[in-house]
Protein backbone atom coordinates (compact mmCIF):
# COMPACT_ATOMS: atom_id res chain seq x y z
CA UNK A 1 0.00 0.00 0.00
CA UNK A 2 1.31 3.45 -0.92
CA UNK A 3 1.26 5.82 2.04
CA UNK A 4 0.27 9.51 1.77
CA UNK A 5 2.81 12.23 2.42
CA UNK A 6 2.46 13.84 5.84
CA UNK A 7 0.53 17.11 5.65
CA UNK A 8 0.62 19.89 8.26
CA UNK A 9 -2.47 21.62 6.85
CA UNK A 10 -4.89 20.45 9.54
CA UNK A 11 -2.36 20.91 12.34
CA UNK A 12 -2.07 24.58 11.36
CA UNK A 13 -5.86 24.84 11.02
CA UNK A 14 -6.40 23.70 14.63
CA UNK A 15 -3.47 25.63 16.12
CA UNK A 16 -3.52 29.28 17.18
CA UNK A 17 -1.09 31.33 19.26
CA UNK A 18 -2.31 29.64 22.47
CA UNK A 19 -2.08 26.01 21.40
CA UNK A 20 -4.04 23.35 19.59
CA UNK A 21 -7.82 23.46 19.92
CA UNK A 22 -9.29 20.26 21.29
CA UNK A 23 -12.15 19.42 18.93
CA UNK A 24 -13.36 20.14 15.42
CA UNK A 25 -16.81 20.47 13.91
CA UNK A 26 -16.28 18.56 10.72
CA UNK A 27 -12.81 19.87 9.82
CA UNK A 28 -13.11 23.34 11.35
CA UNK A 29 -11.80 24.18 14.84
CA UNK A 30 -14.59 24.00 17.43
CA UNK A 31 -13.36 26.90 19.54
CA UNK A 32 -16.02 26.47 22.23
CA UNK A 33 -14.29 23.26 23.32
CA UNK A 34 -11.08 25.10 24.17
CA UNK A 35 -7.71 23.44 24.75
CA UNK A 36 -6.27 20.57 26.79
CA UNK A 37 -2.89 19.66 28.14
CA UNK A 38 -3.54 16.16 26.77
CA UNK A 39 -3.70 17.41 23.19
CA UNK A 40 -0.97 20.03 23.50
CA UNK A 41 1.34 17.35 24.89
CA UNK A 42 0.54 15.14 21.90
CA UNK A 43 1.09 18.11 19.61
CA UNK A 44 4.43 18.92 21.26
CA UNK A 45 5.55 15.33 20.76
CA UNK A 46 4.56 15.48 17.08
CA UNK A 47 6.14 18.88 16.48
CA UNK A 48 9.47 17.98 18.06
CA UNK A 49 9.59 14.79 15.99
CA UNK A 50 8.87 16.86 12.89
CA UNK A 51 11.76 19.12 13.87
CA UNK A 52 14.07 16.14 14.32
CA UNK A 53 13.01 14.89 10.89
CA UNK A 54 14.13 18.10 9.20
CA UNK A 55 11.01 20.23 9.63
CA UNK A 56 13.12 23.32 10.25
CA UNK A 57 11.72 26.65 11.40
CA UNK A 58 8.09 25.70 10.85
CA UNK A 59 8.35 22.69 13.14
CA UNK A 60 10.34 24.64 15.73
CA UNK A 61 7.72 27.39 15.81
CA UNK A 62 4.99 24.82 16.45
CA UNK A 63 7.13 23.15 19.10
CA UNK A 64 7.49 26.43 20.96
CA UNK A 65 3.72 27.11 20.90
CA UNK A 66 2.89 23.75 22.48
CA UNK A 67 5.81 23.89 24.92
CA UNK A 68 4.70 27.33 26.09
CA UNK A 69 1.22 25.91 26.70
CA UNK A 70 2.59 23.15 28.95
CA UNK A 71 4.77 25.63 30.79
CA UNK A 72 1.71 27.78 31.48
CA UNK A 73 -0.35 24.72 32.45
CA UNK A 74 2.08 23.65 35.15
CA UNK A 75 0.94 24.30 38.72
CA UNK A 76 3.32 25.36 41.51
CA UNK A 77 3.11 21.78 42.81
CA UNK A 78 4.54 20.42 39.55
CA UNK A 79 1.25 18.89 38.38
CA UNK A 80 -0.70 20.35 35.43
CA UNK A 81 -4.04 21.81 34.63
CA UNK A 82 -5.74 19.97 31.78
CA UNK A 83 -8.80 21.86 30.50
CA UNK A 84 -8.58 25.47 29.32
CA UNK A 85 -11.50 27.52 28.03
CA UNK A 86 -11.10 29.37 24.74
CA UNK A 87 -10.67 32.62 26.72
CA UNK A 88 -7.53 31.09 28.31
CA UNK A 89 -9.08 30.61 31.75
CA UNK A 90 -8.60 27.23 33.37
CA UNK A 91 -11.64 24.96 33.73
CA UNK A 92 -10.13 22.71 36.43
CA UNK A 93 -8.11 22.87 39.62
CA UNK A 94 -5.75 20.08 38.59
CA UNK A 95 -5.67 17.75 35.61
CA UNK A 96 -5.93 13.99 35.42
CA UNK A 97 -3.06 11.58 35.94
CA UNK A 98 -3.21 10.83 32.20
CA UNK A 99 -2.68 14.48 31.29
CA UNK A 100 0.30 14.55 33.66
CA UNK A 101 1.71 11.41 32.04
CA UNK A 102 1.30 12.73 28.51
CA UNK A 103 2.91 16.02 29.52
CA UNK A 104 5.89 14.22 31.06
CA UNK A 105 6.27 12.11 27.90
CA UNK A 106 6.30 15.15 25.62
CA UNK A 107 8.58 17.16 27.92
CA UNK A 108 11.10 14.34 28.27
CA UNK A 109 11.22 13.89 24.51
CA UNK A 110 11.58 17.64 23.94
CA UNK A 111 14.29 18.09 26.57
CA UNK A 112 16.26 15.32 24.86
CA UNK A 113 15.64 16.43 21.28
CA UNK A 114 16.41 20.11 21.91
CA UNK A 115 19.24 19.66 24.40
CA UNK A 116 21.49 22.72 24.27
CA UNK A 117 18.71 24.98 22.97
CA UNK A 118 16.43 27.36 24.85
CA UNK A 119 13.35 25.26 24.23
CA UNK A 120 15.14 22.18 25.48
CA UNK A 121 16.20 23.98 28.65
CA UNK A 122 12.61 25.03 29.37
CA UNK A 123 11.28 21.53 28.67
CA UNK A 124 13.89 20.09 31.05
CA UNK A 125 13.00 22.61 33.75
CA UNK A 126 9.26 21.81 33.55
CA UNK A 127 10.00 18.07 33.34
CA UNK A 128 12.16 18.06 36.48
CA UNK A 129 9.64 20.14 38.40
CA UNK A 130 6.97 17.56 37.54
CA UNK A 131 9.17 14.52 38.16
CA UNK A 132 8.46 13.93 41.90
CA UNK A 133 4.84 13.07 41.12
CA UNK A 134 5.72 10.13 38.87
CA UNK A 135 6.16 7.66 41.72
CA UNK A 136 2.71 8.56 43.12
CA UNK A 137 0.76 7.67 39.97
CA UNK A 138 -1.94 5.02 40.36
CA UNK A 139 -3.23 4.79 36.77
CA UNK A 140 -1.33 2.21 34.68
CA UNK A 141 -1.78 4.32 31.54
CA UNK A 142 -0.45 7.43 33.25
CA UNK A 143 2.50 5.36 34.43
CA UNK A 144 3.09 4.16 30.86
CA UNK A 145 2.87 7.64 29.32
CA UNK A 146 5.31 8.90 31.95
CA UNK A 147 7.69 6.00 31.44
CA UNK A 148 7.96 6.83 27.75
CA UNK A 149 9.03 10.36 28.72
CA UNK A 150 11.52 9.11 31.29
CA UNK A 151 13.16 6.76 28.78
CA UNK A 152 13.34 9.50 26.13
CA UNK A 153 14.97 11.84 28.65
CA UNK A 154 17.49 9.20 29.77
CA UNK A 155 18.57 8.74 26.18
CA UNK A 156 20.44 12.05 26.47
CA UNK A 157 20.70 12.76 30.21
CA UNK A 158 21.99 9.32 31.08
CA UNK A 159 23.30 9.84 34.60
CA UNK A 160 20.45 11.62 36.42
CA UNK A 161 19.71 9.30 39.32
CA UNK A 162 16.27 10.73 40.27
CA UNK A 163 15.05 10.06 36.72
CA UNK A 164 16.56 6.57 36.64
CA UNK A 165 15.04 5.83 40.03
CA UNK A 166 11.64 7.12 38.91
CA UNK A 167 11.76 4.96 35.79
CA UNK A 168 12.68 1.86 37.84
CA UNK A 169 9.80 2.51 40.23
CA UNK A 170 7.27 2.90 37.43
CA UNK A 171 8.53 -0.23 35.69
CA UNK A 172 8.17 -2.22 38.89
CA UNK A 173 4.62 -0.96 39.41
CA UNK A 174 3.59 -2.02 35.91
CA UNK A 175 5.25 -5.43 36.17
CA UNK A 176 3.69 -5.98 39.60
CA UNK A 177 0.25 -5.04 38.29
CA UNK A 178 0.67 -7.53 35.45
CA UNK A 179 1.62 -10.39 37.75
CA UNK A 180 -1.20 -9.52 40.16
CA UNK A 181 -3.94 -9.55 37.50
CA UNK A 182 -2.65 -11.91 34.80
CA UNK A 183 -4.04 -15.40 34.29
CA UNK A 184 -3.31 -17.95 31.59
CA UNK A 185 -6.25 -16.73 29.49
CA UNK A 186 -6.03 -13.06 30.49
CA UNK A 187 -2.36 -11.98 30.59
CA UNK A 188 -3.02 -8.31 31.24
CA UNK A 189 -2.44 -5.51 33.79
CA UNK A 190 -6.13 -4.98 34.67
CA UNK A 191 -9.42 -6.85 34.52
CA UNK A 192 -10.52 -4.83 31.50
CA UNK A 193 -9.33 -3.40 28.19
CA UNK A 194 -10.36 0.21 27.71
CA UNK A 195 -8.50 3.02 25.90
CA UNK A 196 -4.87 3.34 24.79
CA UNK A 197 -4.34 -0.30 25.74
CA UNK A 198 -1.17 -0.88 23.74
CA UNK A 199 0.61 2.00 25.47
CA UNK A 200 1.30 -0.40 28.38
CA UNK A 201 3.45 -2.91 26.47
CA UNK A 202 4.85 -0.02 24.40
CA UNK A 203 6.25 1.65 27.51
CA UNK A 204 7.79 -1.61 28.70
CA UNK A 205 9.49 -2.22 25.36
CA UNK A 206 10.89 1.33 25.52
CA UNK A 207 12.10 0.78 29.09
CA UNK A 208 13.67 -2.56 28.13
CA UNK A 209 15.71 -0.86 25.42
CA UNK A 210 16.96 1.68 27.97
CA UNK A 211 17.17 -0.35 31.18
CA UNK A 212 17.31 -4.00 30.12
CA UNK A 213 15.79 -6.86 32.11
CA UNK A 214 14.43 -10.23 30.92
CA UNK A 215 11.25 -9.99 33.03
CA UNK A 216 10.47 -6.60 31.52
CA UNK A 217 10.73 -7.96 27.99
CA UNK A 218 8.68 -11.03 28.89
CA UNK A 219 5.77 -8.97 30.25
CA UNK A 220 5.90 -6.63 27.25
CA UNK A 221 5.75 -9.54 24.80
CA UNK A 222 3.05 -11.49 26.62
CA UNK A 223 0.76 -8.49 27.01
CA UNK A 224 1.19 -7.43 23.38
CA UNK A 225 0.47 -10.99 22.24
CA UNK A 226 -2.76 -10.90 24.29
CA UNK A 227 -3.85 -7.69 22.58
CA UNK A 228 -3.20 -9.31 19.21
CA UNK A 229 -5.30 -12.30 20.22
CA UNK A 230 -8.15 -9.97 21.07
CA UNK A 231 -7.95 -7.60 18.11
CA UNK A 232 -6.18 -9.21 15.14
CA UNK A 233 -8.58 -10.52 12.51
CA UNK A 234 -6.10 -12.24 10.22
CA UNK A 235 -5.53 -9.24 7.97
CA UNK A 236 -6.54 -6.18 9.98
CA UNK A 237 -6.96 -4.88 13.51
CA UNK A 238 -10.44 -4.70 15.06
CA UNK A 239 -9.86 -2.42 18.04
CA UNK A 240 -11.86 -2.63 21.28
CA UNK A 241 -14.76 -0.18 20.96
CA UNK A 242 -15.22 2.67 23.42
CA UNK A 243 -18.94 1.91 23.80
CA UNK A 244 -18.61 -0.79 26.43
CA UNK A 245 -14.89 -1.68 26.26
CA UNK A 246 -13.94 -5.28 27.09
CA UNK A 247 -14.48 -6.50 30.64
CA UNK A 248 -12.91 -9.83 31.58
CA UNK A 249 -15.56 -12.50 31.21
CA UNK A 250 -17.53 -10.46 28.68
CA UNK A 251 -17.14 -9.65 25.01
CA UNK A 252 -15.24 -6.79 23.33
CA UNK A 253 -17.42 -3.84 22.36
CA UNK A 254 -17.54 -3.52 18.57
CA UNK A 255 -17.79 0.27 18.20
CA UNK A 256 -16.52 3.01 18.21
CA UNK A 257 -12.88 2.30 17.36
CA UNK A 258 -10.58 5.21 18.18
CA UNK A 259 -7.54 6.57 16.28
CA UNK A 260 -5.73 7.06 19.59
CA UNK A 261 -5.92 3.31 20.19
CA UNK A 262 -4.58 2.54 16.72
CA UNK A 263 -1.66 4.91 17.31
CA UNK A 264 -0.76 3.09 20.52
CA UNK A 265 -0.76 -0.21 18.62
CA UNK A 266 1.56 1.26 15.97
CA UNK A 267 3.90 2.51 18.67
CA UNK A 268 3.88 -0.78 20.58
CA UNK A 269 4.81 -2.83 17.52
CA UNK A 270 7.39 -0.28 16.38
CA UNK A 271 9.10 -0.41 19.79
CA UNK A 272 8.78 -4.20 19.90
CA UNK A 273 10.55 -4.41 16.55
CA UNK A 274 13.28 -2.04 17.69
CA UNK A 275 13.75 -4.07 20.88
CA UNK A 276 13.83 -7.53 19.28
CA UNK A 277 14.38 -7.16 15.53
CA UNK A 278 11.50 -9.58 14.86
CA UNK A 279 10.02 -8.91 11.41
CA UNK A 280 6.58 -10.09 12.55
CA UNK A 281 6.43 -7.00 14.76
CA UNK A 282 7.36 -4.78 11.82
CA UNK A 283 4.55 -6.27 9.71
CA UNK A 284 2.04 -5.68 12.50
CA UNK A 285 3.21 -2.07 12.89
CA UNK A 286 2.41 -1.49 9.23
CA UNK A 287 -0.95 -3.24 9.55
CA UNK A 288 -1.86 -1.05 12.52
CA UNK A 289 -0.93 2.09 10.61
CA UNK A 290 -2.97 0.95 7.63
CA UNK A 291 -6.04 0.88 9.92
CA UNK A 292 -6.04 4.66 9.33
CA UNK A 293 -6.02 4.09 5.56
CA UNK A 294 -8.91 1.64 5.32
CA UNK A 295 -7.43 -1.68 6.44
CA UNK A 296 -10.10 -2.03 9.11
CA UNK A 297 -13.45 -3.65 9.83
CA UNK A 298 -15.37 -1.34 7.51
CA UNK A 299 -12.76 -0.89 4.80
CA UNK A 300 -13.04 2.89 5.19
CA UNK A 301 -10.11 5.31 5.58
CA UNK A 302 -10.05 7.63 8.58
CA UNK A 303 -7.28 9.80 7.16
CA UNK A 304 -8.79 12.55 5.01
CA UNK A 305 -6.41 13.64 2.23
CA UNK A 306 -8.60 16.62 1.33
CA UNK A 307 -8.27 18.29 4.75
CA UNK A 308 -5.11 16.62 6.01
CA UNK A 309 -7.11 15.59 9.09
CA UNK A 310 -8.18 12.29 10.60
CA UNK A 311 -11.76 11.35 11.45
CA UNK A 312 -12.58 10.90 15.12
CA UNK A 313 -13.63 7.27 15.09
CA UNK A 314 -14.84 4.24 13.20
CA UNK A 315 -18.51 3.59 13.97
CA UNK A 316 -21.04 0.95 12.96
CA UNK A 317 -22.25 3.24 10.17
CA UNK A 318 -18.92 4.66 8.98
CA UNK A 319 -16.38 7.25 10.04
CA UNK A 320 -17.16 10.03 12.49
CA UNK A 321 -17.50 13.25 10.46
CA UNK A 322 -15.44 15.36 12.89
CA UNK A 323 -11.65 15.66 12.70
CA UNK A 324 -10.28 16.79 16.04
CA UNK A 325 -6.81 17.18 17.51
CA UNK A 326 -6.46 13.79 19.21
CA UNK A 327 -7.25 11.91 16.01
CA UNK A 328 -5.03 14.08 13.83
CA UNK A 329 -2.08 13.66 16.19
CA UNK A 330 -2.64 9.91 16.44
CA UNK A 331 -2.29 9.71 12.67
CA UNK A 332 0.71 12.04 12.52
CA UNK A 333 2.64 10.25 15.25
CA UNK A 334 1.89 6.89 13.65
CA UNK A 335 2.98 8.14 10.24
CA UNK A 336 6.30 9.32 11.69
CA UNK A 337 6.83 6.00 13.51
CA UNK A 338 6.40 4.04 10.28
CA UNK A 339 8.59 6.46 8.33
CA UNK A 340 11.34 6.18 10.95
CA UNK A 341 11.15 2.38 10.88
CA UNK A 342 11.50 2.27 7.12
CA UNK A 343 14.41 4.72 7.15
CA UNK A 344 16.15 2.62 9.80
CA UNK A 345 15.57 -0.56 7.79
CA UNK A 346 16.96 1.13 4.69
CA UNK A 347 20.15 2.04 6.53
CA UNK A 348 20.58 -1.54 7.72
CA UNK A 349 19.95 -2.98 4.28
CA UNK A 350 22.39 -0.62 2.56
CA UNK A 351 25.14 -0.62 5.19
Amino acid sequence: MKYPLLSLEHLHRLTDETGIIQHAKYHLPHRATGYTTDDNARALLAAVQLYQNGGGGEALELTEIYLAFLHYAQLPSGRFHNFMHYDRSWADQVGSEDSYGRALWALGATAAALAGQGGGALAREVFLKALPWVVRLQSPRAQAFSLLGLTEYLGVFTHEEPVKSGAATVVQKLVTAFHREATSDWPWFEDQLTYSNAILPAALFAAYRRLGGHELLDVAQRSLAFLARVSWRGNYFKLVGCHGWYIRGGKPADWDEQPEDAACVVLAYALAYRATGRKAYLRRAHAAFEWFLGRNARGEPLYNPTTGGCHDGLTATGVNANQGAESLLAFMLSHMQITALEEARGKVLTS
